[in-house]
């Protein structure tokens, strides 16, 4: 128990809330009951409108908290917390999405496999949707360079239908829901690139750990939960800043064959949007025109209800 403790007080757990603070409660409980010292889970509040940070402050008082006084966006918050890890001169951050719980040995069977393997820059563990039919979100991912994306492998798939494989892996693509970086790879790998604001930053970054010959780690026995429901609905948001940030992620990391593919894909979904959902079409076309002027932060218009 002594080991396992002084192990986890070399790493440091980022938690990015934005007023869902139940489920960031939900998330600190698990990584207390995963023994992991309080003083060693930092949440960062990035200006939540209803009192988050008073609420969990008061639930947890013995974790490191950040309030920022404006919505600096999911990339540079998880910056602040790797910056902080630095200072406290951690061997790891965690990075860790709110909406998550780990398994009580997770964060352990994470971090010694990276002590095994002192060449992996990235590191990560399984990922399950909790459900009636449990399903999985995350086993192993790679980049798909020609479409300038990265896939989920068993993305959806039901955990009864498959055999798991157990194994420990090296992958090339980790999702930033649960990432655990080496703090000594900083230096060459660098920060999240904080013009993604939100969404598709951790592709980049995996896209640009293997382009600086960094390896990463996909540790099966380390499970988490996402309390991910899928969107049955594209929305306004979502769609405006994957369309602008995938432009900027292909600009980033990937070959020219990606940004034809995706200016063929995205001409013929606007001709449906525009025919089919005008909320849409004028989502992606502010994307696009956002990107094309080079501006990359918080959605800066007013967002449709409907």
């Amino acid at each position: 128990m002594l080991h396992l403790k002084n192990e986890l007080t070399k790493v440091l757990c980022v938690i990015i809330n934005y007023q869902n603070w139940e489920l960031t409660c939900d998330c600190i409980q698990s990584l207390l009951n995963a023994n992991v010292p309080g003083s060693n889970i930092l949440v960062i509040d990035n200006a939540s409108p209803n009192g988050s940070l008073l609420k969990i402050q008061k639930m947890y008082p013995d974790l490191i908290y950040l309030q920022n006084s404006n919505n600096i966006g999911f990339a540079a918050a998880n910056n602040q917390g790797i910056k902080i890890a630095l200072e406290r001169q951690a061997h790891y951050s965690i990075l860790l999405n709110n909406d998550t719980e780990v398994k009580p040995d997770s964060i352990i069977n994470l971090i010694n496999e990276m002590n095994k393997q002192p060449d992996m820059a990235l590191g990560t563990g399984r990922v399950f949707i909790p459900s009636k039919e449990v399903r999985i979100w995350y086993d192993g991912g790679k980049l798909i360079s020609w479409r300038g994306m990265a896939k989920h492998f068993n993305y959806n798939v039901k955990v009864s239908a498959i055999s798991l494989e157990t194994k420990n892996s090296e992958v090339n693509f980790i999702s930033g829901c649960f990432m655990c970086i080496r703090m000594n790879c900083i230096p060459r790998l660098g920060l999240l690139d904080e013009r993604f604001f939100m969404y598709l930053e951790d592709i980049e970054y995996s896209a640009r750990a293997v382009n600086k010959k960094k390896k990463l780690l996909y540790v099966p026995d380390s499970i988490i939960y996402h309390k991910w429901k899928g969107e049955t609905k594209l929305k306004y948001r979502t769609l405006y800043y994957v369309v602008r940030n995938r432009c900027m992620l292909i600009d980033l990391a990937f070959p020219p064959i990606a940004k034809i593919y995706f200016k063929v894909v995205i001409s013929l979904k606007m001709i449906y949007w525009f025919f089919t959902d005008k909320n849409l079409f004028k989502a992606a076309n502010k994307g696009l025109n956002d990107y094309r002027k080079n501006y990359f932060g918080q959605i800066r218009h007013k967002v449709p209800t409907s």
